[in-house]
């Protein structure tokens, strides 16, 4: 019997040591557990494939292109991932309120025209480039080139989706007139005061003031259009709220179900009073809503969005993050931004 268990310890022993040098390499090496899963060169003759730039643009700039793992930790770990109650003070706070009043005022015109062309409140599109990059202030520090380049050949889970962002990236660049190895961005590849990824600019970024560029960087006419436009494809009314805390929620079957559906289903509000939700005011019974949760600092609590709300998360997905844009717009003075208390 004791030689039986020594065999049994040897064997488990032997099994435990690659596992044991495995760990430590990695914690000795960690940029080793990020290595590249589609290569360089791979890489390249898909571009070229893809589009139609030349060989040699492509090769001159995806060469020079440096992986770095660092981002990839990154987007494991994002801030919109946090509670409601930690992300909220970041954005929703006096700071920011008053740089977006001072953004709001000095290009008052280009914001009349902006809405009265889009049908976009201004407060929405300050709200939104206030978070993004305090209007311009904070646009990213990592090269735009090295982080699609990262993502698209080591961020296996959302590679496919890089590799599309990176070859927009290189189209644009040579569009516009840029130098890919210049632009700096976001440790996603967003870029400019909008920090639009790559086929978000080329689906919508505008060119405002007519000069043949869209400037998202310097601009403020292709800036705040760009937001506009974006908006207004994604339907966006002025006229309808956006979000409302939910008191005294009803248990019942058709609330369980909502509350799981979240926003992949919308139904009619009037729905939902016929559950025992009370209407919002402001709200309208023929509306799309939708109910969701969010960690506050008061507990998690229910909140009704509507398609107003999806429109902001056709911008950024994160529902922290549609929020935010939503309270910090009302703070500047629109109405229809009001969540309640």
């Amino acid at each position: 019997m004791k030689n039986m268990k020594l065999f049994f310890h040897a064997q488990l022993s032997a099994l435990c040591l690659p596992l044991t040098l495995g760990l430590m390499f990695a914690l000795l090496f960690p940029n080793s557990l990020f290595a590249e899963s589609y290569t360089r060169d791979d890489l390249i003759a898909y571009m070229i494939k893809e589009t139609n730039l030349s060989k040699t643009y492509v090769e001159e700039h995806l060469r020079e292109a440096k992986f770095d793992a660092d981002l990839i930790r990154k987007m494991n770990t994002p801030y919109e991932s946090r509670p409601y109650a930690d992300y909220r003070p970041l954005f929703v706070n006096a700071r920011l309120k008053k740089k977006s009043e001072a953004f709001l005022a000095k290009h008052h015109d280009i914001f009349v025209e902006a809405q009265a062309k889009y049908g976009v409140a201004p407060e929405i599109i300050t709200a939104i480039l206030g978070i993004e990059t305090r209007f311009g202030e904070n646009w990213g520090r990592d090269r735009v080139l090295d982080a699609l380049f990262t993502l698209a050949t080591g961020y296996e889970r959302r590679a496919k989706f890089f590799r599309k962002e990176l070859k927009a990236f290189l189209i644009l660049c040579e569009e516009e007139g840029l130098n890919p190895m210049d632009v700096q961005g976001s440790y996603a590849g967003a870029f400019g005061v909008t920090q639009l990824m790559p086929t978000s600019f080329l689906e919508y970024a505008v060119d405002g003031n007519g000069d043949g560029k869209r400037d998202v960087w310097h601009t403020p006419k292709d800036i705040i259009f760009s937001v506009a436009y974006y908006f207004s494809r994604y339907s966006w009314d002025d006229d309808k709220m956006v979000a409302h805390w939910v008191y005294n929620l009803p248990k019942n079957a058709f609330i369980k179900q909502a509350m799981k559906d979240e926003t992949g289903k919308y139904r009619k509000m009037k729905a939902f009073e016929e559950a025992g939700i009370q209407k919002p005011k402001g709200w309208s019974s023929d509306e799309e809503v939708a109910l969701i949760e969010r960690e506050t600092k008061d507990g998690v609590r229910p909140l009704l969005v509507n398609r107003n709300f999806y429109a902001i998360t056709r911008w950024n997905r994160s529902w922290n993050y549609a929020l935010a844009t939503t309270e910090l717009a009302f703070m500047l003075g629109n109405k229809k931004c009001d969540i309640g208390k």
